[in-house]
């Protein structure tokens, strides 16, 4: 018997791994060190924002911060009304994504997940990547990212795999929409995620145009 790992094996696949986030960590700095890159570039500008504005660095491999039960109560509730009018919007959404293995979150105007819908088989993943209520997903605490960076921009984004900030997150998809209120002011933000290694940035589109639609709605 040979302790050796072989090329194709578990070994081979986490050295890829680690060359693969190395390889991001590597752009990222170089990209958000660079002042023309994050004027040119509104990608450049997040990761940019993130790294300098926030101090975060694209290595780190801990978990999102969860809040605890009595902050998330808080959170929900001072958004109730919001809440009872996008709960039925939510479901209608998952179920045309969900089996595809996306999830649904809802987010307050700060970026920490409050509502969501996700498959029960698909439970344990999500919960891995810390998409999951209480989670804070704004960028000054994840980085680039598709909740954070919507809700830092006030726009409609999709932030596909190394988009993201965070090497950790480089394998998740996400297409993010902002929800006004009647003042015109930011209150929450609509988010649907994917971990799928075989998702397409075209299939990303199509998600993209329902989240606006929904977010709208």
């Amino acid at each position: 018997c040979s302790n050796r790992r072989r090329p194709g094996g578990a070994g081979g696949e986490e050295e890829r791994t680690i060359s693969t986030a190395k390889q991001h960590v590597d752009r990222v700095v170089s990209t958000a060190r660079s002042g023309s890159a994050a004027a040119r570039s509104r990608l450049a500008a997040s990761w940019h924002r993130s790294l300098i504005q926030h101090g975060l660095d694209p290595a780190d491999r801990r978990s999102p911060n969860l809040h605890d039960e009595g902050t998330i109560r808080e959170r929900r509730s001072a958004l109730d009304q919001v809440m009872h009018v996008a709960a039925p919007k939510l479901d209608q959404l998952f179920g045309l994504i969900g089996q595809s293995g996306c999830g649904v979150l809802l987010t307050d105007a700060q970026g920490v997940v409050i509502d969501q819908r996700c498959a029960a088989a698909d439970e344990d993943i999500f919960r891995s990547w810390g998409l999951w209520t209480g989670a804070d997903w704004s960028e000054a605490a994840e980085g680039t990212n598709g909740i954070g960076t919507c809700l830092a921009e006030k726009r409609q984004v999709t932030i596909h795999r190394d988009e993201h900030f965070l090497a950790r997150n480089i394998g998740m998809s996400c297409m993010d929409a902002p929800i006004y209120g009647p003042d015109g002011h930011v209150l929450a933000a609509l988010d649907v995620s994917s971990a799928r290694a075989d998702q397409t940035e075209g299939f990303n589109r199509l998600i993209a145009a329902m989240v606006a639609q929904t977010a709208r709605q």
